[in-house]
Formats: structure tokens, sequence, C-alpha cells
């Protein structure tokens, strides 16, 4: 168990925070996001608009919001790397949260 702990630890601190930076694309390649740093904060871009606000690394994570256009309206999101190239975006709309999962574009 401690061997575990001690794997997920050394893990989750490989990533520094400004491992998020780049193009990443979605499940179904159907759309891209570029993520950029902005002063202390992370922003992701998608088709000229920025769709990831204010992202703010913490813990190996980071926690920002969402803007959803087809909605025109922004949602808390957590974003966790799951590896050097890919990343899980989780979207929280009161009770309800959905993730999708993001592929490094290279």
């Amino acid at each position: 168990m401690k061997t575990l702990a001690l794997l997920l630890l050394l893990i989750s601190s490989s990533f520094s925070p400004d491992s998020i930076l780049g193009k990443w694309t979605n499940a179904d390649k159907s759309k891209e996001l570029i993520l950029a740093k902005n002063g202390d904060t992370y922003t992701g871009t998608s088709e000229g608009k920025e769709i990831l606000q204010h992202l703010v690394y913490n813990n190996g994570s980071y926690t920002g919001k969402v803007f959803l256009p087809k909605r025109n309206q922004t949602f808390p999101c957590t974003i966790t790397l799951k590896g050097d190239d890919t990343m899980e975006i989780t979207v929280k709309a009161g009770f309800m949260s959905q993730t999708k999962v993001w592929t490094r574009i290279k």
C-alpha cells in the first residue's frame, strides 16, 4: 500500500505547471484547444474564443472556468493531466459533472 501511494505521488509530482501548455484535441478529433500561460494563470483557446479561463495550478490539477459557446454559459472546471499527452477536463454544472479526455497534438 505504501509503495502504491509513493508511486502515485511520484507520478503526480513529475508534471510541472507548464506541462499543460500546447495543442490538444478531443476524443473524436473534431476540436482543437491551445493552452497558453497568461501571467499566473492558464487559458485555453479554440477557434479564436477563450474557452478555458483563469486556470490555476494547485496540487497536480488546474481549476478555473470553461465557457460553453453553445449554451453561452460559464461553468467551473478541473483539469488533471493523466500523462504527458492525456488530460481530463471535468465540467461541473450544479449536481452534475461531465469529464472529457483530450490528447496532445504533436
